[in-house]
């Protein structure tokens, strides 16, 4: 076989007409978008992520003047639609909505199937969330200390269940730490955990707000602690994890926006500047989203870029710290 170097001047003249599309496309940005929108969702619906997606999409919709589709990508805790998302024309008609098990699904497979710094275009922060610490109510604890003493008392017997990398590796990292022996499964995605949990095939999980307040007030399931460093303004009476006595625990989840690398600088712009007019509102997604105990923390692109550089740094190291591996 044998390979042929193109002309010098074709290759020229590919450079040229990339330049010229993309000053064309610099220069109309300011329109855009002129057609619909595709957000994938790399979750099952009836997750957290999905839920603020979709509380989100009608007032996107109508800010943009086109419409949103959100497009579920499931799969591998997050890693099969998030890797859809990074491999798509980066001309902002495709965006994904990613959550903390965007920055861990790397750390835990190898090869990685993106680099999170390398293949995205951050966008905007769109909600931070503690964790709630939900028990089956047939589980005789109260507290999360009576939780632990039974746990400690009865090893191998209790499930805890995952929706997510960031789900599994916290549980993982606090179970470890507090020294309980508890068998892990693996969901694909917060929907069919909130199911799992409801029928008592894990007894416990930690799980974002969105998804399991409304179980947790209409006493489906009980409510132990929230893994934030201060209370949960929904549920002001239930201790943090460090008042309940795990000293020094801090985990906050979060959903944030990201678009392929090279996405046009305009586009991004307006991307921020339109998702941050709707959190900093007083509209329809901006209410529904605190009544859901979510916190709103509008931020431009270059602090949530940095942002994802910290949870990259951390959470790496946690996962190689206590050999986490990944499991479907």
């Amino acid at each position: 076989m044998k390979l042929h170097r193109p002309p010098v001047l074709h290759v020229g003249a590919c450079c040229l007409s990339a330049v010229l599309a993309t000053s064309a496309f610099a220069a109309a940005a300011p329109d855009y978008p002129v057609k619909p929108l595709r957000v994938i969702v790399p979750f099952p619906p009836g997750g957290g992520t999905d839920f603020v997606m979709r509380a989100i999409a009608p007032q996107l919709s109508e800010q943009l003047g086109q419409q949103v589709l959100i497009d579920n990508r499931a799969g591998a805790q997050g890693v099969v639609g998030t890797q859809i998302g990074a491999r798509a024309i980066n001309d902002g008609y495709t965006l994904t909505i990613v959550d903390a098990a965007t920055v861990i699904s790397p750390a835990l497979i190898s090869p990685p199937p993106f680099d999170v710094m390398k293949d995205f275009a951050p966008i905007a922060i769109l909600v931070e969330q503690p964790y709630l610490i939900t028990l089956h109510p047939s589980v005789p604890a109260k507290t999360m200390v009576d939780f632990v003493k039974l746990v400690q008392a009865n090893p191998g017997k209790y499930n805890y269940g995952s929706g997510s990398a960031i789900s599994h590796v916290s549980q993982a990292l606090f179970y470890s730490t507090a020294k309980l022996d508890m068998t892990h499964v693996p969901y694909r995605g917060t929907g069919p955990l909130m199911a799992a949990n409801l029928g008592n095939e894990v007894q416990t999980t930690f799980t974002g707000p969105g998804a399991a307040l409304p179980q947790v007030k209409a006493g489906k399931l009980r409510l132990l602690a929230v893994t934030s460093n201060k209370r949960f303004v929904q549920a002001p009476d239930t201790p943090t994890l460090d008042e309940s006595g795990f000293k020094g625990t801090d985990i906050r989840g979060w959903f944030g926006m990201l678009a392929p690398a090279g996405t046009p600088r305009p586009v991004v712009t307006k991307l921020n500047a339109t998702i941050n007019g709707i959190l900093s509102g007083s509209g329809s997604a901006a209410t529904v989203l605190r009544e859901r105990g979510y916190d709103l923390n509008p931020v431009s692109p270059e602090a949530f870029g940095k942002f994802l550089g910290a949870e990259v740094a951390r959470w790496s190291k946690a996962v190689k710290a206590f050999g986490i591996k990944a499991t479907e």
